[in-house]
């Protein structure tokens, strides 16, 4: 994770100042508190935890489909195009957006 000197505030900062801190945070940016120079803690938008709970699901329907195309594979022994195979399952498979890397979609906030 990639952070700004800015975005980085002291534990006893944000105390001080959390309605202004709120404020920049709903605005989009991602807070870094830390307490003795240890990172504590992290205050971010709703949208970026969205985001991270897009990733998470999509990364255990990959792990799902993984085990399932392995066990189709070594089962009956023939090869299963990935299409077929998540058709079967019932798996939407999704192209990568490069500008949505979470793969949310435009509908998620």
């Amino acid at each position: 994770m990639k952070v700004d000197t800015r975005d980085i505030r002291a534990a006893s900062q944000v105390a001080r100042n959390f309605g202004q801190i709120t404020d920049e945070v709903e605005a989009g940016r991602t807070i870094v508190v830390v307490r003795n120079n240890t990172p504590v803690g992290v205050l971010a938008p709703v949208s970026l935890v969205d985001r991270l709970d897009a990733v998470d699901e999509r990364e255990e329907d990959l792990r799902l489909l993984g085990i399932a195309l392995i066990r189709m594979n070594t089962s009956a022994g023939e090869l299963v195009e990935l299409d077929e195979l998540a058709a079967e399952l019932g798996v939407e498979l999704r192209d990568a957006d490069p500008a949505d890397p979470a793969g949310a979609g435009p509908d998620a906030a």
